[in-house]
């Protein structure tokens, strides 16, 4: 095996022969060295078993060595032997710094770049044992098998003068800053001495900021098939802003900045742009990053490669019939609760933290006067009026009634959670069993067995517009921006004006009964008794995806437009995770019941699912991440 050299490889002095470099001197520098970047409590969160960003291709855990060649790093075309040549910054961020750059730079004396340089490399030393008493260093070339000198133009350097001294170059053993450990090992520190101009250092902070907010500037999504898109634009301004991390310590410090991770963080959380300007963006930015992982089935305490993680698994067990529907009910506060509507015609409500049953109400006939319903509870829908003290539940049934319920949450002396309830109003006039209900401003839609779809007036409960059309059962209402869709056994959508009642356009694509929809951010998408999945544009009517994967009916569907994000629930007793940008499969739980699933629902860390087996399941996703309740 041959010796490694005990200094870094040098040019053929022959053919490039060149006066010999000054000593070295680094006053008035701000280098990042090898050891400085591998101890800094930032990057240790970064290291292989540790970094969420260990998927972003060959970056990995690295330190770059060097103060940039701005106008090479933003001008240059990406190639394979370039792997900094990151993505530039969209829009006028990519025009506004090169020309800053050369007006500092125009100087025909003072301008030390050479527009012949390809974007910067990336090289280290590792002390590798000793030889006669003397220690060694090895020089690991990460990128390029090629000869350093391939990349550079001598005729093009600048002349040498006085004034400014000689340019080092990448290979040059004066840039190898030689480096004691404090347990007495020997390396060298890579440092590229450049005596040019660091822009970021001359521009008053606020500007340099301004410069770092730019990376992390992207187009809102207006429609979720956009999503795959506007992700991976995040990724490559990631890329660079952990690219900056590593440059000196001025853009270090900006880098770090709270307020260039808050707009990192809003940028690709949108729905979250309400926290407090004060909060730590950088952490919380690697916590929410982990729980999308996590969703993802990737987790930081794996092997560096795609690795499956399992969410923590709770049930909740009361019910003495199948559960039929569930909803969440979330408070500021984090003390959450579940409802829960079963075929023995009884609602119960729950911690969702512990799992515990608070209270059980909604069956029967009280002296003559309606307690509850006289049927299976089929479908749910609840509204805090003062949040976590009292509400508002509407529940749908198969004796064809909706319920009115007030809730009370008591808090008794020994500070438990009293649960109390009563009707307060009844919706009288399908023919038969209410199968799903919304409530939407002012409106309560609900759809029934009867084929006929109803809208109510919230205040007064008065019926304001029947809707006729399908020929089967409707199942399934939604509504977004005055528009309804309704899906029925027939096999057909159908798209309303619920304004005028007017019949805009039949879907039709699936080969057999549909069972339910969910209609947001312009998209409609579909479950079928076909056991497939469609995803349609309602404003042209026109099917963008159909997702395969389920056995049996579709029962279910939850889907956030925020993170494109999809739930599905089925007969075959699975639940199935979708990224609705890419119509990728992520994640499928099989064993989480042991008969049809009836209803599924998901938060930011939590995933809910009812069942035939009579039982409620929560996967938590969020377990052992700190502030999981901001991102709710």
């Amino acid at each position: 095996m041959a010796t490694p050299p005990s200094t870094p490889p040098r040019r053929n002095s022959v053919l490039y022969h060149r006066p010999s470099s000054p000593a070295l001197s680094i006053s008035g520098f701000s280098l990042i060295g090898e050891d400085e970047a591998s101890s800094d409590t930032d990057y240790n969160y970064w290291d292989n078993g540790g970094s969420p960003y260990k998927s972003l291709g060959s970056f990995g855990r690295r330190a770059i060595h060097s103060t940039p060649v701005l106008s090479s790093y933003f001008n240059a075309p990406p190639s394979s032997s370039s792997p900094f040549a990151t993505p530039s910054p969209s829009g006028s961020f990519k025009s506004f710094l090169p020309r800053i750059w050369d007006v500092l730079t125009s100087s025909p004396t003072k301008n030390i770049l050479s527009p012949s340089r390809g974007p910067m490399m990336q090289s280290r030393f590792s002390s590798v044992g000793h030889s006669k008493g003397k220690r060694r260093a090895y020089y690991e070339q990460d990128f390029f098998r090629q000869s350093l000198h391939d990349s550079i133009s001598y005729s093009d350097l600048p002349p040498l003068d006085d004034e400014e001294g000689e340019l080092i170059d990448v290979d040059d053993e004066a840039c190898f800053i030689p480096i004691e450990y404090p347990w007495g090992a020997m390396a060298a520190s890579r440092a590229r001495v450049v005596t040019g101009i660091d822009i970021l250092a001359l521009l008053p902070p606020e500007l340099s900021l301004q410069i770092m907010w730019a990376l992390s500037a992207q187009t809102p999504v207006t429609n979720t098939s956009a999503l795959q898109d506007t992700h991976a634009v995040h990724q490559d301004n990631l890329h660079a802003i952990v690219s900056c991390l590593a440059v000196s310590k001025t853009w270090r410090h900006l880098a770090n900045d709270n307020s260039v991770w808050r707009a990192f963080f809003t940028s690709r959380w949108s729905n979250t742009s309400q926290l407090a300007s004060s909060l730590n963006f950088n952490y919380l930015y690697r916590q929410r990053y982990e729980l999308d992982r996590r969703w993802n089935a990737l987790s930081r305490d794996g092997p560096p490669n795609f690795t499956l993680w399992e969410p923590k698994r709770s049930q909740m067990v009361g019910h003495h019939d199948s559960v039929y529907c569930l909803e969440l009910c979330r408070t500021s506060t984090g003390e959450d609760y579940v409802i829960t509507g079963s075929r023995d015609r009884t609602m119960k409500l729950w911690r969702l933290d512990t799992g515990k049953c608070l209270g059980t109400f909604g069956s029967g006939v009280v002296g003559g006067e309606i307690a509850g319903h006289r049927g299976s509870v089929l479908c749910l829908k609840f509204f805090w009026e003062t949040e976590g003290k009292k509400g508002i539940l509407y529940s749908g049934s198969s004796d064809a009634t909706v319920c009115i319920w007030d809730l009370w949450l008591i808090k008794t002396s020994d500070g438990d959670i009293e649960v109390r309830t009563k009707v307060k109003a009844a919706l009288v006039g399908h023919e038969s069993g209410v199968l799903d209900l919304k409530v939407v401003d002012n409106s309560i839609i609900t759809c029934s067995k009867d084929t006929i779809i109803r809208i109510w007036d919230r205040t007064s409960l008065e019926l304001v517009r029947t809707l006729r059309g399908h020929e089967g059962p409707v199942n399934a209402v939604c509504s977004e921006g005055g528009k309804l869709v309704s899906a029925s056994g027939d096999g057909k959508l159908i798209l309303w004006d619920m304004k005028s009642g007017e019949r805009l356009r039949t879907l039709e694509g699936h080969v057999r009964g549909l069972a339910c929809i969910e209609f947001k951010d312009g998209l409609i998408i579909s479950g079928s008794n076909d056991c497939k999945i469609k995803v349609w544009s309602a404003a042209t009517g026109e099917c963008l995806r159909t997702l395969t994967g389920h056995t049996a009916l579709v029962r279910a569907l939850a889907f956030d437009p925020y993170n494109g994000r999809l739930a599905s629930a089925s007969y075959d007793k699975s639940v199935r995770l979708w990224d609705i940008g890419t119509g990728e499969s992520l994640r499928q739980f099989d064993n989480n019941h042991t008969s049809h699933i009836f209803d599924v629902k998901f938060d930011a860390s939590r995933l809910l699912s009812t069942s035939h087996d009579q039982t409620v399941t929560v996967l938590d996703f969020g377990y052992g991440l700190d502030c999981v309740e901001l991102f709710m």
